[in-house]
This record gives C-alpha cells, sequence and structure tokens, in this order.
C-alpha cells in the first residue's frame, strides 16, 4: 500500500466551507464594487426609501384618524358614536341622539391614499426638467458690478457685434478687431477697459452728489434705463429729448419745481416757497450717459456748448469723438445696452453709498460754502415778490 507523501498536493475536501476550500478564502476577500452591485444598492436604497416614505404616510394617515376619532365617545352596549361635547346632554335625555363623525380626511381609506401617491410621482415623472435657462430679466434685476464684469461676459451679450463694413466710420479703427461675414467686431478687451473707465467715472460722480442723467429714446430700453437711473439714483429719458432743454433751459424748464435737500437728502421746507415763484437758475446735469448716440445728436451737442461730460455707447457707425467717455459697444442688441446699463448703474449705486456713508460722519462729499448765500439771495428775492409788468399793468 502507498503512503501519500508531505510534498504531494493536498486533495480538495469535499466539507462545504471547509477552511482550506478556496471558494471560502476568496469570499473574504474584499471585492471592489461594479457597476452591477452599484446599480443594485441604488435600486435597494430606492426601495427602502420608498418603504419609509410608505411609513410616514400610514403613520399620519392612522394618527389623523384617531385626532378626528378622539372627539367621538364610544359606549360599549351601543357602539354608535356620541360627541363628547354632547355626553351629558344625551344621558340627562331618555332617547340620546346619535350622529356620525364628520369625514374631514381627503381620503377614505389608506388604498386612495395609495393610489394618490403613486399617480403623484407619475405625474412628476413626465416632461423634461431644466436646469440651466436663460432670464433675459436677470440683467435688470441683478446686474453685474464692475468687479464681478468679465471678458466672456460681454461676449454672451453680444457687445462685440458691430455695423456692416459698409456703414463704419473710420474713427473706430482702433476699437474694432477684424470682420466676419462682412460685420466689424469690436475688441472685447477695449470695450472692457472703456467700460470700466465709465463705471468709475460715474462712481464718483454720485459719490460728490452730482446729478446724473441718464437718456435712451429707442424702442425697448424704457424698462433698462429707468432700472439705471434707479439704481444710481439719478434721472432718466426715455422719450425723444427736448432740443434746447440746456441751451435754452430757462425757458424750458424754468416753472419746474425744485426741491432743497441737506447732505442727509431731506427735504429742507423752508425754501420750498422760494423755489416755487421760478426765481431760480434752471440746473444743469454734471454727467450725462446716453446709450443711444445716433438719435440723441442734439443732447450730445447742448452737454458740448456747456462742457458737461458724456459717456455712451459708441457703435461701429457712430463718431467717438461726440462723447467724452465713449464706450465701444453694440448698441442695438437690448442684452448689450442691459450689460452696460446695468453695470454704470451699480457703479453710480456705490457712490451714493459711499456718499451717504461720509453723511453719516457728518462731513459732506462736495463744498457748501456758496450753498448759505445762494439760498440767502434767493430768499431775499422772494420776499420782495417782484411782479412781471404785465400782470402789474392788468391789476392797475
Amino acid at each position: 500500500m502507498l503512503r501519500q507523501s508531505k510534498r504531494d498536493p493536498k486533495p480538495s475536501p469535499g466539507i462545504p466551507g471547509h477552511p482550506d476550500e478556496p471558494s471560502s478564502i476568496l469570499d473574504t476577500l474584499p471585492h471592489p464594487p461594479t457597476a452591477a452591485t452599484r446599480s443594485l444598492a441604488k435600486k435597494l436604497e430606492a426601495q427602502e426609501n420608498s418603504i419609509q416614505a410608505l411609513r410616514a404616510d400610514v403613520h399620519a394617515h392612522t394618527t389623523a384618524r384617531i385626532m378626528s376619532l378622539d372627539e367621538f365617545e364610544f359606549d360599549p352596549k351601543h357602539p354608535s358614536a356620541v360627541p363628547k361635547s354632547t355626553t351629558s346632554k344625551t344621558e340627562a335625555s331618555s332617547a340620546p341622539t346619535t350622529t356620525a363623525p364628520p369625514n374631514t380626511l381627503p381620503f377614505d381609506n389608506l388604498k386612495e391614499l395609495n393610489r394618490y401617491r403613486r399617480h403623484t410621482q407619475q405625474e412628476k415623472r413626465r416632461g423634461t426638467h431644466l436646469s440651466q435657462t436663460y432670464d433675459p430679466t436677470t440683467l435688470l434685476h441683478r446686474p453685474p458690478t464692475a468687479a464681478e464684469l468679465t471678458l466672456p461676459m460681454l461676449l454672451a451679450n453680444q457687445t462685440h457685434l458691430g455695423h456692416a463694413t459698409s456703414l463704419w466710420n473710420p474713427s473706430n479703427s482702433s476699437y474694432i478687431f477684424g470682420v466676419r461675414d462682412g460685420i466689424h467686431i469690436i475688441s472685447l478687451e477695449v470695450t472692457y477697459a472703456y467700460l470700466k473707465r465709465a463705471a468709475k467715472v460715474v462712481q464718483e460722480v454720485a459719490r460728490r452728489g452730482g446729478i446724473i442723467l441718464f437718456v435712451a429714446t429707442r424702442k425697448g430700453q424704457e424698462e433698462i434705463v429707468v432700472n439705471t437711473a434707479k439704481l444710481a439714483g439719478g434721472y432718466h429719458i426715455f422719450h425723444r429729448w427736448v432740443p434746447g432743454s440746456l441751451t435754452n433751459g430757462q425757458q424750458i424748464l424754468g416753472a419746474c419745481g425744485v426741491k432743497v435737500v441737506d447732505i442727509h437728502d431731506r427735504e429742507i421746507t423752508q425754501y420750498r416757497n422760494a423755489f416755487t415763484a421760478g426765481n431760480h437758475t434752471v440746473m444743469r446735469p454734471d454727467l450725462v450717459v446716453c446709450m443711444n448716440p445716433l438719435e440723441n445728436q442734439v443732447c450730445l451737442h447742448e452737454c458740448g456748448l456747456f462742457n458737461v461730460p458724456t459717456i455712451a455707447v459708441i457703435d461701429t457707425d457712430a463718431n467717438p469723438a461726440w462723447v467724452t467717455y465713449p464706450i465701444p459697444a453694440n448698441d442695438d442688441s437690448l442684452r448689450s445696452v442691459a450689460l452696460i446699463g446695468g453695470v454704470l448703474g451699480q457703479a453710480g449705486k456705490e457712490g451714493q453709498r459711499l456718499r451717504k456713508l461720509e453723511a453719516m460722519r457728518g462731513s459732506a462729499t462736495y463744498p457748501t460754502d456758496h450753498v448759505h448765500s445762494t439760498l440767502e439771495a434767493i430768499q431775499t428775492i422772494a420776499a420782495m415778490d417782484v411782479q412781471e409788468p404785465e400782470k402789474a399793468s392788468e391789476r392797475d
């Protein structure tokens, strides 16, 4: 009889679960997760969540049932429901009345609740759910600041699109990046630099308490210019510019009301009567921002006569020499105008904040020495009650 040597391999044991069995050893080793195991784990997790949600619904339904039944008492001999508030009255009477509990729950049983829940889940799965959508009113409600401005933002809002090459103004040659499909492309780097410079100008004018006038007279720009002026604390014009508003302002705007305020923007009522008679010089804006300079050449010309600084969106068909601080950009796209107006409005808002902060500290950001003498002279003229020759002759 041959005996097995120790060097010979051991035969595989026939007992399942034996320690020397290779399958039992491999089962103890950690296995990396596969796609099948991950999908199975997700299914188990979803099933567990649905079971927990169903348990919560059952618990809520049961609790609501118990709370609705707590308002009634039950007699073991007569299982009809009797309200608690009428128990003493029914005991005293010989023939107690029985009332059924009102059904205040939206579902009669648990089966209807589960049916409604499954129907709601099926309706939620229908259709397409969009996570990233474009909202055209975002630039109006949440415009970016000058610090948040980027070149991709300018590109996305079509500020680089100019006019056809046949309509260009040679003065814009330094602002043009190239030509594509017969259209001039404005350099975004130039637009970025000039827009930030214009925003700084608006901020400083607002910080020193200057009057800023925003002009945009094209169709669709009304809401843009109104929101921009509201942010910057300035004034706006979205109808046509009246010729002579600056050169002949005393005749056109002389009858308008005037309000005198202090450094905290609070009205000083003692000068109200002095200005109602029109005994004042018409004030001119300290800065004019024009969104469509081609239609407002008269406005820019009058500002140039009185050395009023101007800011305008200059397209490839406009002349940059018309304004003090040009912004080379597309003036036909509402998205482009909304972006530029929003940045300038945020700059004016920051300037107003700095001005009010200095006012809270008790100092003004603009000179106030000549204000007292001017107001005293106006009060003296108003006290004299000077009448016009025509009115004087009528009274005589």
